[in-house]
């Protein structure tokens, strides 16, 4: 496939209807998105738009201290990328902060703040 199949600023929750398996997808993001918070205090999540947004791969990021983005780890499902060129072109414009994946994550499963 030659061309991008996804928006290129599509999030994830853009692709929350074209994934296979939602709540398996977004909560190894945020697992692999974890990692990164607790060593860099920040962690954002960009996913990859070359596909149509069933397992889209993703790669997470952290700001570093003046403000530029930093890649972290890229994943494929549930496979680091090793020895792989990750092209910006590839990844989507938009990014998801922790709390962002978290808050979706909740809404899958349907957690609603303030209900007990």
């Amino acid at each position: 496939m030659s061309a991008l199949a996804l928006a290129k600023d599509s999030t994830i929750r853009d692709v929350l209807n074209t994934l296979l398996k939602p709540e398996e997808y977004v909560r190894v993001v945020i697992g692999h998105m974890s990692a990164c918070r607790r060593k860099h205090k920040n962690s954002f999540v960009r996913i990859g738009i070359t596909g149509r947004g069933k397992i889209p791969s993703h790669k997470v990021v952290y700001d570093d201290p003046s403000g530029i983005e930093v890649l972290y780890k890229a994943y494929g499902e549930e496979t680091e990328f090793t020895d792989v060129e990750v092209r910006i072109s590839t990844w989507s414009t938009a990014r998801m902060s922790y709390d962002d994946v978290g808050m979706l994550l909740g809404e899958i499963r349907g957690y609603k703040p303030g209900v007990k």
